[in-house]
């Protein structure tokens, strides 16, 4: 009898990819995938393998790239070029939001989605001419401050239209992205610990409990606490709250060596008034922030402050709007905050 020739037909790699994509889209719940650099790194494989397995899911439906968002995953139906969001804001805003939306009508706009741009007074809102926007509307985008208007959430609910915050809002069951403030509050505040800093002030806002909780971990681990003399507590954080807090620190006349702001806006306040007051930056005081400004770098001492990547956040919050398994699902995400060093801190002097 002739022999058979018995050959092993081993699996694509692709196919195999595949497999692994869709494992880690469903323990990681995303709503967009990471880049091709990161899954190159994560499943060591080339670009041409992982552009086939994202081929054949997009055939599939699972995934839908957009021009200037990224890949999204399980994007409903309706996506298109002529998708439309609604961009809620309320006319009181920081620096920061300011910033980040700035760059979420460009993102929208890069990604060949329109937005309508909606700025709402919370004390004498235009319910009839909010209502009339969202008709038209696919989703909707609200800043931080707006998510305290429940009357305008409660429409969006009732409407079936998707809605996330970009920051935490304060309740309302709003679904968020944000970063972990808590975490970079801890690396602030570790940070001029291991520069030998212990006089720590702080001028901010006390009703936050992630800037608070964040300083706290830090000094326990040290054995320190946060000290009361050196506490000044606004419940706005601008330039001119810590131009002002920073007055009150001076006339208490108590030591200390490093300032801890509410945010970038907050630390520029404090650096004019250490400026003003003959205090150098940062051979007699450092001086930290928060949210990592655009301008942040060009103060009069280039700022040491802490931030969340504004960008990945805004992409994810797109993603989420427009990815249909998180049709019935409340998505809060936190992302993690990096350091960056600039010349506001040094090494406390013996």
């Amino acid at each position: 009898m002739e022999a058979v020739n018995i050959r092993t037909v081993r699996e694509p790699l692709y196919n195999r990819l595949k497999v692994q994509l869709l494992e880690y889209i469903e323990s990681e719940n995303l709503q967009i995938l990471p880049t091709e650099k990161e899954l190159m790194a994560r499943y060591g494989v080339s670009r041409n393998t992982l552009r086939r397995a994202v081929k054949e899911l997009t055939a599939q439906k699972v995934l839908q790239p957009v021009q200037g968002l990224g890949t999204l995953v399980y994007p409903v139906p309706e996506v298109t070029k002529n998708s439309r969001i609604l961009v809620l804001c309320d006319y009181y805003s920081q620096p920061f939001q300011n910033e980040t939306f700035n760059k979420l009508l460009f993102m929208l706009n890069s990604s060949h989605l329109n937005s309508v741009v909606m700025m709402v007074d919370h004390e004498n809102i235009d319910i009839a001419r909010f209502e009339e926007a969202l008709k038209d509307c696919d989703g909707v985008i609200v800043d931080w401050f707006s998510s305290y208007i429940s009357e305008l959430l409660e429409i969006v609910v009732r409407s079936g239209k998707k809605i996330i915050c970009l920051r935490s809002p304060m309740g309302n069951g709003v679904p968020y992205l944000t970063e972990d403030i808590a975490a970079g509050y801890y690396k602030i505040t570790r940070h001029l610990l291991e520069l030998g800093h212990t006089r720590i002030a702080f001028i901010g806002n006390s009703n936050d409990p992630a800037r608070m909780d964040g300083m706290r971990k830090a000094l326990k681990e040290r054995g320190l606490s946060l000290l009361p003399e050196l506490m000044v507590y606004y419940d706005s954080n601008f330039r001119f709250t810590g131009f002002e807090g920073t007055e009150i620190l001076l006339e208490r006349k108590v030591p200390f060596t490093a300032v801890i702001a509410h945010n970038d806006d907050t630390a520029l306040g404090i650096q004019e008034r250490l400026l003003i007051a003959g205090k150098r930056i940062p051979e007699d005081i450092s001086v930290i922030g928060f949210d990592n400004l655009s301008c942040s770098e060009f103060y009069p001492v280039p700022l040491t402050t802490c931030s969340g990547d504004a960008e990945a956040m805004i992409r994810a919050a797109i993603a989420y709007l427009f990815s249909a398994r998180n049709s019935g699902m409340t998505l809060n995400r936190f992302f993690t905050p990096e350091l960056v060093i600039r010349k506001s801190t040094s090494r406390l002097k013996a």
